[in-house]
């Protein structure tokens, strides 16, 4: 089946930014809705030891990282974003939930820095916020994938049946797009400009928009009309 128009036009120079923003199924819905990200997934990171599970997390942190081309959406925008989602003033109740940032180079080092020490000057408080080296993330079990997604049947067979290869169906830009809407993000005008390049029949499009106006509370009457 041919592959959803938004997949077939991915930039070749993408970076990767990594953040523990509490549990990850929220931040993999909304930076998934993001203009700029083209791919999420959900793992754990952070820890010690190899290899590990939900049920066996140990010393890990529940964690999303994103692809996204710096052309549109940058580094500093996304750190941006991070705290004000994310402002931790006290020591997180479970490790598993912690707030933390991972970066991958020396640049990404100097504005994780300078961000989290311009925040603690403006608050005049800590901001308990770990910044750590990248090292290695575990990719999370495939039910914590596109949660939303997954939780809507018929959505997930269609893109099952466009991606097979389940690998393939969690770097999918349309379905970090559409897992994001099924979570209440985005706007209506951007979801019907957006809404023909998922690769979806009309039955699926009616789903999405349905749902999405329903965790959002959009007024997305006109575009239901449209693609009704």
């Amino acid at each position: 089946m041919r592959k959803p128009s938004i997949d077939q036009s991915i930039p070749q120079k993408l970076e990767t930014a990594t953040f523990a923003m509490g549990c990850f199924w929220s931040p993999d819905a909304i930076f998934g809705c993001m203009e700029g990200i083209f791919r999420t997934r959900v793992g754990y990171a952070g820890g010690t030891t190899e290899n590990p599970t939900y049920k066996q997390l140990a010393d890990h942190i529940e964690t999303v990282q994103v692809d996204f081309d710096p052309q549109i959406l940058s580094f500093s925008q996304l750190l941006d974003f991070f705290f004000d989602k994310n402002t931790p003033l006290r020591e997180p109740w479970k490790r598993q939930y912690a707030s933390a940032l991972f970066y991958h180079d020396e640049g990404q080092k100097q504005q994780v820095l300078q961000k989290k020490e311009q925040l603690e000057e403006r608050l005049e408080q800590k901001v308990y916020t770990e910044l750590n080296s990248y090292q290695e993330f575990y990719l999370a079990e495939e039910r914590h994938q596109k949660y939303k997604l997954q939780r809507q049947p018929e959505l997930l067979e269609e893109f099952r049946s466009m991606y097979p290869s389940f690998r393939e169906f969690i770097d999918s830009t349309a379905a970090a797009r559409v897992n994001g809407y099924l979570y209440g993000c985005g706007n209506c005008e951007r979801l019907s400009s957006e809404i023909e390049s998922f690769g979806l029949s009309a039955r699926g499009q009616k789903i999405l928009l349905d749902t999405a106006t329903n965790a959002a509370g959009l007024a997305c009457s006109k575009v239901l009309k449209q693609h009704s």
